[in-house]
């Protein structure tokens, strides 16, 4: 069995695309393609890569007459069961971001203007702003956990949308919180705006309006990220 059909045996019982395989590697998925075409054999340090990627050795990639891939490949138990779980566990860390963030803001509203925990009356977003903040982060821990792990079963990219909901989740909180603490002395979970008239009305529009100022940072500073990320992965793939 010649090189370019291992190459593709072994990157399809491992549930990889050729750009998931390509991105492991630091190479173009064309480079990846014209390998399985068999119309260029990779670099040494590539194949010792890839030897170490799928735990096989060089010679079986390298040595045509070695076809039994039972005597020396080994393979990863049940890769799409592997996927199934990662893909799960990736949705779960999304969860959890987002519940961190809600029972946060719903600490906080209930403690700030009515009687708390303690049965103390509180005027206002008083300390309990900052164990709100604290309860939101821990539960956000959970979801760390759970991408953690997920990646430990199967290293997928997760779509755009997902990861902009996960950069948003995770730093909304933060940022709000020393947005209040810095303005008005005390820290919240999401922006905080005292009453600024008799209008109801113009109360919520000034929420609605510090909110989406909110919202357009953490989005700025989400592509400023994605796209650095993006051409750092270019540079790579040229060198």
């Amino acid at each position: 069995m010649t090189f370019n059909n291992k190459l593709i045996k072994l990157r399809k019982a491992n549930a990889l695309s050729q750009e998931e395989l390509a991105e492991k590697l630091n190479v173009s998925r064309q480079a990846v393609s014209k390998w399985e075409l068999g119309d260029v054999t990779p670099d040494s340090d590539k194949i010792i890569a890839l030897s170490n990627l799928f735990g096989v050795t060089t010679d079986y990639l390298l040595k045509d007459e070695l076809e039994n891939p039972s005597t020396t490949i080994i393979m990863r138990s049940d890769p799409h069961k592997n996927i199934l779980i990662s893909k799960v566990l990736k949705f779960l860390s999304t969860f959890f971001y987002a519940i961190g963030l809600l029972i946060a803001w719903t600490i906080w509203a209930n403690a700030s203007g009515g009687y708390a925990f303690d049965g103390q009356y509180y005027n206002g977003p008083d300390h309990l702003g900052a164990v709100a903040i604290f309860v939101g982060i821990l539960i956000q821990s959970v979801g760390f956990a759970c991408y953690y792990f997920a990646n430990k079963f199967h290293k997928s990219r997760l779509s755009l949308g997902q990861i902009y909901l996960n950069f948003l989740f995770l730093h909304y909180m933060p940022l709000c919180g020393v947005f209040s603490f810095c303005v008005f002395c005390a820290p919240t979970p999401y922006p905080y705006m005292p009453t600024l008239s008799d209008s109801d009305s113009m109360t919520i529009l000034w929420g609605i309006i510090i909110h989406i100022v909110f919202i357009g940072i953490v989005g700025l500073a989400f592509f400023c990220k994605y796209k650095k990320q993006k051409k750092a992965q270019l540079a790579q793939k040229q060198d």
